[in-house]
């Protein structure tokens, strides 16, 4: 049986969606959630398609710079709720796909291929 391929998501444009200003909280990793672990905040998400760019972040192992991934996007809103989008994200084409989309809206975060 072969071995499922994983696909990731490297670096992404997050767009607050909601009419609330939100809290968001990357989470990157190496090869997994425990290995090389990185949380990036911005507060203050701006409402209404505020935009926030999470950039590539890298690690050594070994011999080689390694790309971390996102494993997980957490938006807190002002109105007390928390939205959380966790891998493995729906649509990813590529292995390695990097400047991936991610919406945040009133009920959920959704993953979008941006070249549809």
């Amino acid at each position: 049986m072969p071995v499922k391929e994983k696909y990731y998501v490297h670096s992404a444009h997050i767009y607050n969606r909601t009419s609330h200003f939100i809290n968001l909280k990357i989470f990157y990793c190496g090869e997994n959630q425990h290995h090389e672990h990185a949380i990036i905040c911005m507060n203050k998400l701006e409402p209404n398609g505020g935009h926030f760019f999470a950039e590539t972040h890298a690690y050594a192992n070994a011999h080689l710079i390694v790309d971390k991934h996102i494993y997980k996007i957490q938006a807190d809103i002002n109105d007390g709720n928390t939205l959380e989008l966790k891998w493995p994200y729906q649509g990813l084409v590529e292995k390695h796909e990097k400047e991936w989309q991610f919406d945040i809206e009133e009920g959920g975060i959704k993953s979008i291929n941006p070249r549809l």
